[in-house]
């Protein structure tokens, strides 16, 4: 491998065996693998970017660090990336390619999640949905918000750190008609340049198999002039709608059908380094358009959840500082700063809220809340619940939240 090049990891600081070293983590979790270097070895993974050959690295490490690093040294660390799948190699391709045919031939989209973030029995699965529930009650005793609910923000952090901020959302949702939740979910790490993505597969949880509205998907499909399926795999191992499905299935699974239409938004990125709202770009208007006319059509049999997390800041999301507790402040005057539009529902001023500090906060859920608030049948939101989920070990915070939508 004459240049090596890095695919898109985390990277944050732990403490390994008595050892201050970095964790790499692949977020797809292709390989199962963790990776703990030390920093001299970040030194020289940073300089996998495709244009460094390994005489350019050593020439590296010699200004750096004013010794000679072997080559043998080097090639022994890509061969260990590339074995667990973290370079744009054709190893990797090969192992992609292999899943995306699997995944192409599944008749359905199964659990990634189950046995990792939740249990793998339906029982247990249950049980935990049913304390947070009970803990969402005990904290905030249910309260009339007046109007017909047509929408929702839940978390899709995991289900430990924001159990009782879904079971906040999701409850607005006992009394609701709707048999049609249209999801849209954080895109986290698709490697495609379409902003919305979609999948014909049915979802498999332990609590059954929620059906996919494949004729919903299909008009969806036929409005857009460019391939919506590109980069379906990504549904395979995402889990911002995964979570939505389960907590559908443990209201409705055994009361009544009910079916969903899974769409992942990818990243605004490049809408808010150029500042130009996303309403300009003619692929997200003429999606989220087909999808508007959808929720007109079947009027209150339509709900609209977004599954997406606020802010991520700290030393594991790149920042150079850990988080303190000034920070937290900050971030959370900005949060709810942010959430006051999606009260108004007015996209456009939750996405300038963002825009203008040119995503500092990292809001993964942008896209996702951006075609909420662009697509719902409500005159109002109101939030529910909002929380910080702080990871001390790497000076990191999560910032999460729940938005009910009313007409």
């Amino acid at each position: 491998m004459a240049h090596p090049k890095l695919r898109y990891l985390e990277a944050f600081p732990v403490e390994y065996e008595g050892q201050k070293l970095v964790c790499l983590r692949d977020p797809q979790n292709l390989s199962g693998k963790m990776l703990f270097v030390s920093s001299e070895a970040i030194f020289i993974i940073s300089h996998f970017d495709g244009n460094h050959s390994v005489l350019d690295i050593q020439e590296k490490f010699m200004k750096q660090f004013g010794n000679l690093i072997f080559s043998d040294e080097i090639e022994g660390l890509i061969k260990q990336l590339d074995e667990a799948l973290m370079l744009d190699s054709e190893n990797y391709r090969n192992f992609k390619s292999m899943l995306e045919e699997e995944f192409k031939n599944s008749g359905v989209r199964e659990s990634s999640h189950a046995g990792l973030s939740y249990p793998h029995d339906a029982e247990e699965v249950k049980k935990w949905l049913e304390e947070f529930f009970q803990d969402a009650q005990i904290s905030h005793p249910t309260t009339n918000h007046n109007g017909t609910i047509n929408g929702i923000i839940s978390p899709h952090i995991d289900f430990r750190r924001g159990g009782r901020s879904y079971a906040l959302a999701y409850r607005e949702l006992i009394n609701s008609d709707a048999d049609t939740f249209i999801i849209f979910g954080t895109s986290h790490y698709a490697e495609v340049e379409n902003p919305f993505i979609l999948t014909c597969k049915n979802f498999t949880t332990p609590l059954g198999e929620a059906e996919t509205d494949i004729e919903l998907v299909d008009y969806l499909s036929e409005q857009c002039n460019w391939d919506l399926f590109d980069g379906e795999i990504f549904h395979r191992q995402e889990h911002s709608i995964e979570f939505q499905v389960v907590f559908l299935q443990y209201l409705f699974g055994e009361k009544r059908k009910f079916k969903i239409v899974p769409i992942l938004c990818n990243s605004f990125f490049r809408m808010i380094q150029s500042g130009e709202s996303p309403s300009l770009d003619e692929k997200v208007s003429t999606f989220l358009g087909g999808v508007g006319e959808i929720i007109s059509s079947i009027g209150n049999r339509a709900f609209v959840i977004a599954g997406a997390d606020m802010a991520h800041v700290g030393l594991k999301f790149g920042d150079p500082e850990a988080v303190t507790e000034s920070t937290l402040r900050w971030i959370k005057e900005r949060d709810l700063l942010s959430l006051s539009f999606t009260e108004q529902v007015n996209a456009e001023a939750f996405f300038n809220s963002i825009e203008e500090e040119k995503d500092k906060r990292k809001i993964c859920g942008l896209s996702p809340i951006y075609a909420l608030l662009s697509t719902v049948r409500a005159g109002r939101g109101k939030i529910l619940h909002y929380d910080q989920a702080l990871e001390p070990d790497t000076g990191s915070v999560v910032s999460f939240a729940s938005v009910g939508f009313y007409s």
